[in-house]
């Protein structure tokens, strides 16, 4: 295991009780919330999972990524492979590592930097059309540790002009981790001049403006996993799939099964 992800890593503690509420199909049900996206979880009203999701990772005032800038671990220095003789090594060296940063997980990119960051260069540099200028677009980028690897590998073993008239974008949703990318990305100044930050989300593709003809790269690394999604249920294989709403009730979450909504429906149609 490359990197460690305990289940208490986004230090949110929900105690779930189950209740199914009974499912007519046929006719018509008012959903909670017509909004795609809720902006509350503490709210009396249900919301769907995709919401509740959303809100505990990147609301602007409670969300976890929004409001810690130490989320993502950084090692102050690469880790010697040739000096751990195995993967045991590996492990013993991993455990300390944890232990010293009281961190809950560490990306891959930043456990084998710069390796992890240049091998992603050089797959670009042997696949990218160099006679134009070149476009990275890296979304959650993190603490910037990929964007500073993979330039520093393209300012060292590209053809000057590669380098120099690269374009490098990181969308960034945490406030947080933007300032901390330009800090890191910063370490080689001539890096800033091709770096952008833009804060904002990346799902929303009205942040994406026209579209543009040329081509690009774009760089996802342990995103999927932190996009809001919704979870669908069937008590059996004969059962008709249900969508779940989580309710706030004290100290606890209820979680009621409801007819699928619209887009969910759409989804399953096809």
């Amino acid at each position: 295991m490359m990197g460690r992800r305990t289940s208490d890593a986004v230090k949110i503690s929900i105690l779930f009780s189950f209740r199914a509420t009974k499912v007519f199909s046929g006719e018509p049900l008012a959903y909670p919330s017509p909004a795609f996206f809720s902006t509350s979880i503490v709210g009396e009203t249900p919301i769907l999972v995709r919401d509740f999701i959303r809100s505990a990772l990147y609301d602007p005032n409670h969300g976890y990524f929004s409001q810690r800038s130490g989320v993502v671990g950084m090692l102050e220095k690469s880790i010697k492979f040739n000096q751990l003789e195995g993967r045991k090594a590996y492990m013993r060296h991993l455990d300390k590592i944890y232990k010293q940063h009281d961190i809950a997980w560490f990306t891959p990119v930043e456990l084998f930097k710069p390796w992890y960051a240049h091998g992603i260069a050089e797959a670009i540099m042997r696949t990218a059309n160099l006679s134009i200028p070149l476009q990275i677009y890296e979304i959650g980028g993190g603490s910037g540790t990929c964007a500073k690897g993979i330039m520093d590998y393209i300012m060292l073993n590209a053809p000057a002009r590669v380098y120099n008239n690269m374009t490098y974008t990181s969308v960034e949703i945490s406030s947080s981790l933007a300032k901390k990318q330009i800090e890191t990305v910063g370490e080689v100044r001539s890096h800033l001049s091709r770096f952008t930050v833009e804060c904002r989300d990346a799902a929303d593709r009205s942040g994406w403006g026209d579209v543009n003809p040329q081509p690009c790269w774009v760089i996802m690394l342990e995103v999927l996993d932190n996009l809001p999604h919704d979870l669908i249920y069937s008590k059996n294989q004969v059962s008709p799939w249900t969508e779940v709403w989580l309710e706030k009730r004290h100290d606890r979450y209820a979680m009621h099964n409801y007819i699928l909504t619209p887009c969910i429906f759409v989804f399953f149609s096809h």
